[in-house]
C-alpha cells in the first residue's frame, strides 16, 4: 500500500487486526487480465475469506471509496460497516469547472503529448488541491510521489472505467450496514457533491467534517482519521481491512 497510510495503518493495528493491501495494478500488486472494476470487490471478498476477516470494517478513500461501495452491495456478508473518505463516485454526473479542466488537461497530456506520468499528475494535484491555494500532492514526500506516479498507467485506467457511474444507484441503496462518511471543507466541490449523493442514497450514514483539510483527508488531519475509523470501529467490532486507493 502507498508509504503515507503506513503510520494510520501502524496507529489502527494497536488495537485492531488491519489488513492493508495493494489492489491489482497497484504498487506491489501486478496487474490480472481483465481488470474491471467489479474485479476489485471480488479481489476484497475472496482476500477476507481466505483471511477468515469476514465481516470487516471496510474503510475506502477516494476511488477507493467506489470499490468499498462496490464490496458491501455485492458481498454484504463481508462488510460489518463502511468508513468512505470523500468516495469517488459518480464524479461524471455532478463536475466543478476545476475537475473539467483538469480532465481536459490531462488528456490532451496522455492522448497529444503520450505522457501518462504528467496526466496523472495533473490527476494528482487537482484531487489533491485546497480551495485556499496548493495542493497536497506537492508536500508530500519525494518518495511518496515517485510511488503514486510509478502507477500513473492504472490510475488513468480506473479513471477511464470510472466515467460510468459505478456501482449504480440500486446497488448503493441496497447496502444496509453502518457507514459513516468523512469530508474535508477545503477540497474540490465535486467531492462535496459526491459525499451528497451518498448521504442521500444511504440514510442510515453519519457525515464526519473534518476542518483544515482536503480530499487527501489522511495526510492532512491523520489524527482525526484514525479517531473517525477507531470510533466506526469500535461500533462495529471486526478486523479493518484498507485497499490501497486510487487518489483521485
Amino acid at each position: 500500500m502507498s508509504q503515507e497510510n503506513v503510520e494510520l495503518v501502524r496507529q489502527l493495528a494497536r488495537a485492531f487486526r488491519v489488513i492493508a493491501y495493494d489492489r491489482r495494478g497497484f504498487a506491489r500488486s501486478s496487474p490480472a487480465p481483465g481488470g474491471g472494476l467489479a474485479e476489485h470487490a471480488r479481489d476484497a471478498a475472496g482476500l477476507l475469506n481466505a483471511l477468515g476477516a469476514s465481516p470487516a470494517t471496510v474503510v475506502g478513500s477516494s476511488g477507493g471509496g467506489v470499490f468499498a461501495l462496490d464490496l458491501a452491495a455485492s458481498f454484504p456478508d463481508c462488510v460489518a460497516a463502511l468508513v468512505l473518505a470523500e468516495p469517488a463516485v459518480h464524479l461524471t454526473t455532478h463536475p466543478t469547472r476545476a475537475s473539467v479542466a483538469m480532465a481536459v488537461r490531462s488528456g490532451f497530456q496522455r492522448y497529444v503529448r503520450r505522457d501518462p506520468t504528467s496526466a496523472a499528475l495533473t490527476m494528482y494535484r487537482w484531487a489533491g488541491g485546497y480551495k485556499t491555494g496548493g495542493n497536497a500532492f506537492d508536500a508530500f514526500p519525494g518518495a511518496w510521489r515517485e510511488q503514486m506516479l510509478a502507477h500513473a498507467s492504472a490510475a488513468l485506467r480506473e479513471m477511464d472505467q470510472m466515467i460510468r457511474p459505478y456501482p449504480t444507484r440500486a446497488a448503493i441503496r441496497s447496502i444496509a450496514c453502518p457507514v459513516t462518511v468523512i469530508e474535508g471543507d477545503l477540497s474540490d466541490p465535486a467531492f462535496a457533491r459526491a459525499v451528497g449523493f451518498v448521504m442521500r442514497l444511504l440514510p442510515q450514514a453519519r457525515l464526519v467534517s473534518l476542518p483544515g483539510a482536503a480530499h487527501m483527508l489522511h495526510f492532512d488531519q491523520p489524527e482525526s482519521w484514525v479517531e473517525v475509523v477507531t470510533q466506526t470501529t469500535g461500533h462495529a467490532p471486526s478486523p479493518v481491512a484498507v485497499p490501497s486507493p486510487h487518489p483521485q
